[in-house]
């Protein structure tokens, strides 16, 4: 029987655990922006070995893994949630900030993505690229967008995990 991953219901997020779990706490991220959450995993790379008296490569391996990426965006400006992926500081309440941070920044986050199909997806370590995109107009709405790769614990036990739906 075929099982189908689709429609992501909620996106949590926490401090990574340093192993191949997800922290006991976890924060909500706001409502995704239609059509905006992307998984995709680059190709591979393959290094071929030829000899000069055949055509064809007497042997190819895979040299390095694809890179896997998920992004997402969000019309949410809950600055407290800019300043966790972006860096720099938030103050919330009436007349709230946020100011981004002047160096590099660099975010690990764990992050949970469930999914409308009952099925979980989690990234026990993951590099996290914030930016702002989209516009003013009267037909456009700033939002955020979040990119997230997924990196080895400290361990080196996991990266990520999906877990199917119950009674799949």
């Amino acid at each position: 029987m075929a099982d189908y991953i689709y429609a992501v219901s909620s996106m949590r997020y926490g401090t990574p655990t340093g192993i191949a779990t997800m922290p006991g706490s976890l924060t909500a991220l706001p409502d995704t922006v239609k059509g905006s959450i992307t998984v995709e995993e680059t190709e591979g790379t393959l290094t071929r070995f030829e000899v000069d008296q055949k055509k064809d490569p007497i042997r190819v391996i895979k040299s390095a893994e694809g890179e896997f990426t998920l992004t997402a965006q969000f019309y949410d400006m809950t600055f407290t949630n800019l300043a966790s992926f972006k860096g720099g500081s938030a103050t919330t309440g009436t007349g709230g900030t946020f100011t981004p941070s002047v160096d590099y920044t660099t975010v690990d986050k764990a992050l949970e993505i469930n999914f409308v199909s009952g099925h979980k997806m989690e990234i026990y370590n993951g590099s996290c690229v914030a930016r702002m995109t989209g516009g003013g107009g009267r037909d456009k709405m700033l939002a955020w967008e979040l990119k997230i790769t997924p990196m080895v614990t400290t361990n080196l036990l996991g990266v990520y995990k999906f877990t199917a739906a119950t009674g799949v």
